[in-house]
């Protein structure tokens, strides 16, 4: 077509009101997003920053109130992990507000410390923290539809269409020509709400950010496949706009919360409350039992710990419930390993769904990259078992020697920082392609055998 023909169509949108409103919405609640993602993650960090001084400043109240009592102290004492936000993790929040970013444990059994958190307003949990993520998986998506549900039909009912037919016989390229009018303009705020993420949230130009702007781009032209396909079944606007919500609809929220219904029951996790109650008996029992049924198992555990004298004769003694705590854990972990099964059961069974559910597919991806998704979180809790046993080990030999606490370095124990480990999986990549390629195919199609064009051709 001539650059003439594009500036007319270019004018002809832009002069709508309702182009205007929709770029103005999506840029005002892209800069929220922004503000509000990167005010969550300033406060998480801030909470673990307050944190790592907090944890310090108790161990030495710890000191000074029980030094005379090395377990006391232990008994006491919380070793705290922080989960470090991503820097993405401000464009996309994801898990991060309802899994907790610290995690404060003792010695004590560590099972039932995982999942201690602080009390949070379940309205708050249920709406959710608005990010930039948001404004692009749901946002962009619903302005997509008002910018082209009535493309070709409000000219056919006001009879402009019939004088277009009369006057050209390239009416299939006026067509992509008034899609590509809009397809730049949504792709010119997207690529504008990225640029300023990258400058005020300090975005890193690197693997992560091309994978993201991919994943974006591929899921704007997957909305305007969807809206393209419906307008080249050549119904009436009513219809369009009635289909394509109706499809939002479904997409967007109608089946996600079938799947996490059909979840829940598929996977439940009866697991879970059989892995606290096992912890809990594991060493509750055990005081109404021979020390040698906890000790037993215990150094069978840790041969190493053999070493050290065990005071038999005592009714009480550290040795014993360190030991007995130990317990609580050994006899959870069958249950425990259950519910890490069934959740990388549901895991395994939402990427495979999200294979047919771009909206979903999107969301699970950029939360992945943004280290803010289930995997992180998981990895998070393993992390801080793992730094668990490293401060039992540590601190086991002291306790059981009785030692005084100024032999072991606990003053100089701080908060332990975990980063999620980040895999960019591009084949994430290719549902979304596939899917604008086959709508675009159809939507070709139809537009190439309508009566839209066909019509011209006879004339």
């Amino acid at each position: 077509m001539k650059k003439s023909t594009y500036h007319l169509e270019f004018k002809l949108f832009f002069r709508n009101y309702s182009a205007w409103i929709g770029i103005v919405v999506l840029l005002l609640t892209g800069f929220a997003g922004l503000y509000f993602g990167k005010t969550f993650i300033a406060n998480q960090k801030a909470v673990i920053e307050k944190a790592a001084v907090l944890q310090k400043k108790h161990t030495l109240e710890n000191i000074e109130h029980f030094n005379k009592d090395i377990g006391l102290i232990f008994f006491h004492n919380k070793f705290s992990s922080a989960n470090l936000p991503d820097q993405w993790a401000a464009f996309a929040n994801g898990q991060r507000d309802v899994n907790p970013c610290l995690i404060s444990v003792t010695m004590l059994a560590v099972e039932g410390q995982l999942y201690d958190t602080d009390i949070t307003n379940p309205v708050s949990m249920l709406l959710g923290n608005m990010d930039l993520s948001f404004v692009y998986i749901f946002l962009f998506p619903l302005v997509i539809i008002a910018f082209t549900y009535n493309l070709i039909s409000e000219q056919q009912e006001s009879g402009v269409w019939s004088l277009l037919k009369s006057q050209s016989n390239e009416l299939s390229k006026v067509i992509w020509q008034k899609c590509l009018i809009r397809i730049a303009a949504v792709f010119v705020v997207a690529f504008l709400l990225l640029l300023v993420a990258v400058i005020y949230l300090e975005l890193p130009i690197d693997t992560t950010f091309f994978a993201v702007a991919g994943l974006i781009v591929l899921y704007l032209a997957f909305w305007f496949a969807v809206s393209i396909f419906i307008i080249s079944l050549d119904k009436s606007s009513s219809y369009n706009a009635s289909a394509l919500v109706a499809i939002w609809v479904a997409i967007c929220i109608v089946i996600p919360a079938s799947l996490n219904l059909l979840l829940t029951q598929k996977y439940s996790v009866p697991e879970a409350l059989q892995n606290v109650i096992n912890q809990r008996e594991g060493y509750h029992e055990k005081w109404d039992m021979p020390k040698e049924v906890t000790m037993k198992p215990f150094f069978e555990h840790y041969p190493q710990l053999k070493k050290y004298p065990f005071p038999a004769d005592k009714s009480f003694s550290w040795f014993w419930y360190y030991g007995m705590q130990q317990m609580g854990d050994d006899q959870a972990l069958k249950s425990r390993l259950a519910v890490a099964d069934k959740l990388a059961a549901r895991q395994q069974f939402t990427n495979i769904a999200a294979l047919f559910f771009p909206t979903i597919q999107t969301q699970l991806a950029v939360n992945e990259l943004a280290g803010s998704d289930l995997g992180a979180h998981l990895e998070f809790q393993q992390a801080v078992r793992n730094y668990h046993e490293q401060i039992r080990l540590h601190f086991y030999p002291a306790i059981f020697q009785e030692k005084d606490i100024a032999s072991t370095d606990i003053k100089t124990v701080g908060l332990k920082a975990f980063s999620s480990s980040k895999v960019h999986d591009w084949s994430r990549l290719l549902p979304l392609l596939i899917w604008t390629l086959v709508l675009s195919t159809i939507a070709f199609r139809n537009f190439k055998s309508s009566s839209l064009t066909r019509n011209v051709q006879a004339s």
